[in-house]
This record gives C-alpha cells, sequence and structure tokens, in this order.
C-alpha cells in the first residue's frame, strides 16, 4: 500500500511546532518592569526608580548599568545592591533600586531598559515598559510678603567637638608640667663654695668646713635626702681634685675608684671613699632609702677620709689648719645666720 506525504509532513511540522511553542512560552516567562515611586516629585526632590526582571530559575539575569544619569535631566544620586527574590521553585526575580532626581520642571520619560536572560549558553533579551517622571516646581505667592531668612540655629556641642578643643590644652599642659618636673630633676651640678676657690684655703680645711656646713643645714633631717647625699660627694670630688688632682667632677664612681688607689695608697681609705660615693649613687639613681645612721655614718667616713690624708709637709702646719679651720668655720655660721 502506497503512503500519501501527509506522514512526512506531520513528523516535519510536529516537532517545529513544538519547538516554536517552547520559544514563545520561554519569551513569555521572561518579564521586566521600571516603576517610579513617586512618579511626580518636586524640582531636587528625591524620588526611586525600582527595576525588576523575572525569568525561569536556572539561568542568570543580568540588569542594565546606569551611570550618572538616565537621561539628560534625571539623575542619578543612589545606587541600591542588587536583590535576589526567588518567587517559587521555577521562577527567579532581580530587583535593584535607584535614587533620583530632576533639577527642572517638565515630564521626562524613562526609556525602555534592555535586560538579558542567560541560559545553558544561549543569551535572551526583554525590555521593560517605558515609564514618565514629572517634575513640578516650587509654588510661590508673588501676593505673600518677603521675609528675611529663618535665624540660625544654635547646635549644641558634642562631646568629640568638646574633646577636639579640650584635648590639645590637657596635652600641652602635662607637657609643661612633665618638662618642669624633669628639668627640676635634673642632676643639677652644684656650685661651688667660694671656699673652694680661694688657692690660699689647703684642700682638707675646705673640705672639713664644708662637711660641718652640711651637717648644721639638717637636710636629711628634713626628707631632703637626695639633695644631701648630692652635697656630700660633691664636696669629696671637690677636696679629691684640690687634694690630689683628680678630675673627679667629671669622672663617675668607677673611674674615680680606679685612680684613687694610686693616691692614697690606703686600701681602707680608698674603701671608705668607696662606700660613700655609692650610697649617694644608690640614693640618687636607684631612690634608695637608708635608714638614719647611715647618713650619719657617711658624713663620718667622709670627714676620717679628709683627716687621714692630710698632708705632713711641717711641723707647724696641723695647728695651722686647726686655726684656719675654726675661723672658716665661724665666717660660714654667721654668713648662713
Amino acid at each position: 500500500m502506497k503512503r500519501g506525504p501527509l506522514p512526512y509532513i506531520i513528523a516535519f511540522v510536529l516537532p517545529l511546532a513544538f519547538s516554536c511553542l517552547n520559544v514563545i512560552g520561554l519569551a513569555h516567562a521572561q518579564q521586566a518592569r521600571v516603576e517610579l515611586t513617586p512618579d511626580e516629585i518636586l524640582m531636587g526632590q528625591h524620588g526611586r526608580m525600582v527595576i525588576e526582571a523575572e525569568a525561569p530559575s536556572g539561568g542568570h539575569i543580568i540588569l542594565p548599568v546606569f551611570a550618572d544619569t538616565i537621561t539628560g535631566e534625571i539623575e542619578v544620586i543612589g545606587f541600591g545592591s542588587p536583590d535576589t527574590l526567588h518567587k517559587d521553585d521555577k521562577l527567579i526575580a532581580l530587583r535593584q533600586t535607584l535614587v533620583i532626581t530632576a533639577w527642572e520642571e517638565g515630564y521626562y520619560p524613562v526609556p525602555r531598559q534592555l535586560f538579558k536572560y542567560v541560559f545553558e549558553g544561549d543569551t535572551t533579551l526583554f525590555e521593560s515598559q517605558a515609564a514618565l517622571l514629572q517634575v513640578k516646581g516650587v509654588e510661590v505667592d508673588m501676593a505673600e510678603k518677603y521675609r528675611d531668612i529663618r535665624p540660625i540655629w544654635l547646635i549644641p556641642l558634642t562631646l568629640w567637638e568638646l574633646l577636639r578643643w579640650v584635648l590639645p590644652v590637657i596635652a600641652v599642659a602635662l607637657l609643661l608640667f612633665f618638662l618642669i618636673k624633669w628639668l627640676r630633676g635634673r642632676k643639677v651640678r652644684l656650685a661651688e663654695p667660694d671656699i673652694w676657690e680661694k688657692p690660699d684655703v689647703p684642700a682638707h680645711i675646705a673640705a672639713i668646713s664644708s662637711l660641718e656646713t652640711l651637717r648644721r643645714k639638717e637636710l636629711w633631717q628634713g626628707g631632703k635626702i637626695k639633695l644631701y647625699h648630692s652635697e656630700l660627694t660633691t664636696i669629696l670630688r671637690l677636696y679629691l681634685r684640690k687634694r690630689f688632682g683628680v678630675n673627679a667632677m667629671e669622672m663617675t664612681t668607677a673611674e674615680i675608684m680606679h685612680l684613687l688607689p694610686q693616691k692614697t695608697r690606703d686600701a681602707a681609705l680608698t674603701e671608705k671613699a668607696r662606700g660613700i660615693l655609692e650610697m649617694a649613687d644608690l640614693v640618687k639613681f636607684a631612690k634608695h632609702q637608708p635608714g638614719p645612721e647611715v647618713h650619719e655614718q657617711v658624713l663620718e667616713l667622709a670627714l676620717e677620709f679628709v683627716r687621714k690624708t692630710i698632708p705632713d709637709d711641717a711641723g707647724t702646719q696641723k695647728k695651722t689648719e686647726t686655726m684656719e679651720l675654726t675661723r672658716h668655720v665661724k665666717v660660714i655660721d654667721k654668713g648662713r645666720k
């Protein structure tokens, strides 16, 4: 039995029809819209433009990209992040909100926006409907009398604004305080007493006179322990310089103790000097607080060191020195009074 052409036509047309229906269905499944909220604004007022696209799940929606303007009159002043909305298992939506404004009165159309849908390597283009933005001018009542601008509102100071002015002042005050404290606490070299500048006064006379004067000042009894030991070691250093030619005023304790044995040739005297100098270093630099008996002890050690290093140049020298010492002590006491 011979077949007619009808079966062949059906076999060719039917798949083609199904393919067209699938394409039409896929196209209808993709929708886009542009919504203005509100669609009427005053000049300079902010509005929102919401763009949204809907397509079948499994694909990828690409929204249109905007610059700083939509048209020459509509400006974009804010871009929201795109949000993905899953409506059901078959549809997916992508939404973005833009903040817009316009500065001229009139009607401004928002043209159709082009969207893309990518599915399994194929790209489908679809568009939204156009929209219209109405921009109204500000109504001015010409019959109303002119009024001055509103008075300036004084905004209360915030804590940060107050701290911006207060903190620099506090910082400068603290800097000055610590600078003055540092200057006062520096190691100030004591001025050499006048008795040390007189070439005719022997070193031991000047030393014993100065030590006795220091005793009468009662510095450590008044809490000035650091000053007491500073003056005591200064007197001892001045004596070493004048008696032995050792530049003790510019030397450390270690340097003095390195040279002193060569001058005194007495180990016991050297240890006495070491005890005086090292105790003063502990008080001045390590903030050591010795007992009252120590203060008196170091002064007596200094006197003993001086007396045992008096040079024996003449038989009548000690008697003369004693008389000179008594005279100088009286002069110093009279000056202090």
